[in-house]
């Protein structure tokens, strides 16, 4: 990610506390940095943001889920 873009993005990285490791194939990190600075946000936005679509289209809000925590 390019130092511009790091500026731009303001993000509270406290506010995210958890993390997920995947295993996947070698063409899906620069992947998914280029869609993601093509949509002007970090790499773990992008991912967070397709992980709760995917969810949402499977019928999961993970907002409710929270709420049983």
């Amino acid at each position: 990610m390019s130092a511009a873009l790091r500026r731009s993005t303001k993000i509270d990285h406290t506010r995210f506390t958890e993390r997920v490791l995947i295993r996947c194939p070698a063409s899906l990190p620069p992947a998914i940095s280029r869609a993601a600075a093509k949509n002007l946000m970090t790499p773990s936005e992008y991912v967070r943001r397709s992980v709760i679509d995917r969810l949402k289209t499977d019928g999961i809000d993970p907002a409710q889920l929270a709420d049983l925590d």
